[in-house]
């Protein structure tokens, strides 16, 4: 499956705020005392955010696989 650049970009700009978004709700759930709920929302904005993480791991292998070719070409 492959995206446009600017799809990519978007996904990318996703992972990083969905993280910190649980970093946050992780963080204030106990101040403000929805341990619970904080712990269901953060568990699934790391659930989501992994999920998006697999594409760019599977990305980053075929640029690389790319860039030895090409290196070897050479």
């Amino acid at each position: 499956m492959t995206f446009k650049k600017k799809t990519t970009r978007q996904l990318s700009m996703a992972v990083g705020i969905l993280s910190f978004a649980a970093f946050i709700i992780q963080g204030l759930g106990s101040t403000w005392g929805f341990e619970s709920v904080a712990k269901q929302l953060t568990q699934t904005a790391l659930l989501f955010s992994g999920g998006i993480n697999i594409y760019f791991l599977g990305v980053t292998g075929q640029k690389n696989s790319a860039d030895k070719e090409k290196n070897d070409d050479k």
